[in-house]
């Protein structure tokens, strides 16, 4: 089994373990607005797996379409705007999350640079399941750069994804999507 198999495989095992574990029930909070941590900005730095790649400028980044794996890490921050937000009888909140990630760059001589920069700005609407889960999804848009600010493209960004709540305070965050698979952890912080 090759390192990008294994570490996929492994990811996979993690997420499943931690959803399926018994520590992991908890009593149901979703028809009970307001009832989850109180927070203004959510602080997650995470690690990122890209396992997707489109075409730049002309051109495909790598190989094209899924494999040739890049692996890097950044850090997000959400804002709230609206607790609760589009649906008053549940517990969901949305915000605007912001962010900068780095990735290595496996384009290998094709495009001259090691590493990748991406900035994501997105919109995060949040639904409180329990005490302990919460899931979201996002859509928004991204500039990415090969190197540090050159070769600027625009493109789309969306995931969905889910958190384990430790406290009011500190959350595991899973996240799968266009481009990314991430895995962080979130702080709360503000009230």
């Amino acid at each position: 089994m090759n390192t990008r198999m294994f570490l996929a495989a492994g990811l996979t095992a993690g997420v499943f373990a931690t959803l399926f574990s018994p520590e992991a029930r908890a009593e149901s909070v979703i028809k009970q607005p307001n009832r989850h941590p109180v927070y203004r900005a959510e602080l997650e730095p995470h690690v990122d797996i890209l396992p997707w790649h489109r075409e730049y400028g002309g051109h495909y980044y790598g190989n094209g379409g899924l494999g040739n794996f890049e692996f890097g890490g950044g850090f997000r921050a959400s804002i709230e705007i609206a607790d609760p937000a589009f649906i008053p009888k549940i517990n969901n909140t949305v915000a605007i999350t912001f962010g900068v990630d780095f990735t290595n760059n496996n384009c290998g001589f094709n495009c001259g640079h090691g590493f990748s920069f991406w900035s994501p700005v997105a919109l995060q609407w949040n639904f409180f399941l329990t005490d302990k889960w919460s899931v979201f999804g996002e859509g928004g848009f991204m500039l990415r750069s090969y190197g540090f600010l050159q070769d600027i493209y625009g493109d789309f960004t969306f995931a969905a994804g889910g958190r384990f709540h430790f406290s009011d305070k500190v959350a595991l965050t899973m996240r799968v999507g266009y481009p990314f698979v991430s895995v962080g952890i979130s702080f709360f912080v503000g009230h």
